[in-house]
């Protein structure tokens, strides 16, 4: 130090690349919340197609499923009324 006095003009000048860094800093944040929004939403979105080409493939399976219980019952209806006749158990004609 030599003693001289700082003028505003020399504080302003020796300040000036701190404040271009924090406003860089500004940028680059608001940037990379603007990248972790639209990633996130990107997320969302492939979500939400995921779980509806899902539920398009279970809904038939389902169905088909229940369907099959439904004959499976009725199949096993069929089964005990046979096993009955071949007992000799006829049903009653009244």
């Amino acid at each position: 130090m030599d003693g001289q006095f700082v003028t505003k003009q020399d504080l302003a000048e020796a300040v000036a690349p701190l404040a271009s860094k924090q406003d860089l800093a500004d940028k680059l944040a608001e940037a990379e919340q603007r990248i972790i929004d639209t990633l996130t939403e990107a997320i969302r979105d492939a979500q939400t197609e995921m779980l509806r080409a899902f539920y398009s493939w279970a809904r038939p399976v389902e169905m088909r499923l229940n369907r099959t219980d439904e004959i499976a019952t009725r199949l096993s209806w069929i089964e005990e009324r046979i096993a009955a006749l071949e007992r000799g158990k006829f049903p009653s004609a009244g």
